[in-house]
């Protein structure tokens, strides 16, 4: 994905995704400016740009015939999200580095969506989880009854 950028009336880019996460962190591209991108419906602020800070990644366009198989689907309505459901369930991303690991973690909460490097802890009415936030993993506190859905995806 290449992102165009405006500020002030100047426009510039394009920048590969990693490349302006480079550049945001550095402080060249700032969180105010306005950003595009090939299929975005219009201009927006850098940190509404998925993959950029905090957002999973895009999905690839349509006409790309790279799909991920979902393996499997846990959503709020049919699922009690709590210290068991994570032990027994989707235990397998505790503590464990999911870099090897064929599948990918994928969770919807009230205060957006991750793509899930590892669930580091569970508690009684919370987990931790550990997230990509501009290129660095970040630990991010997510209470059970925030969740709406968990995906599993074959990578």
């Amino acid at each position: 994905m290449l992102l165009h950028f405006t500020r002030d009336g100047e426009a510039f880019g394009p920048y590969p995704l990693e490349e302006a996460r480079e550049y945001l962190k550095k402080g060249q591209i700032l969180p105010t400016d306005q950003a595009w991108y090939e299929g975005a419906p219009g201009w927006m602020n850098v940190t509404e740009v998925p993959g950029v800070i905090g957002a999973p990644p895009p999905p690839p366009p349509a006409t790309a015939s790279v799909q991920m198989e979902v393996v499997a689907r846990y959503t709020s309505d049919t699922t009690k999200f709590n210290k068991r459901f994570f032990d027994t369930e989707i235990g397998c991303f505790q503590k464990l580095n999911p870099d090897g690991n064929p599948e990918q973690l994928f969770m919807q909460t009230r205060e957006g969506a991750f793509a899930v490097f590892r669930i580091s802890e569970v508690k009684g009415d919370h987990c931790f989880i550990s997230i990509d936030v501009g290129g660095a993993r970040k630990e991010k506190r997510v209470n059970y009854f925030n969740i709406n859905q968990i995906e599993i995806q074959r990578r």
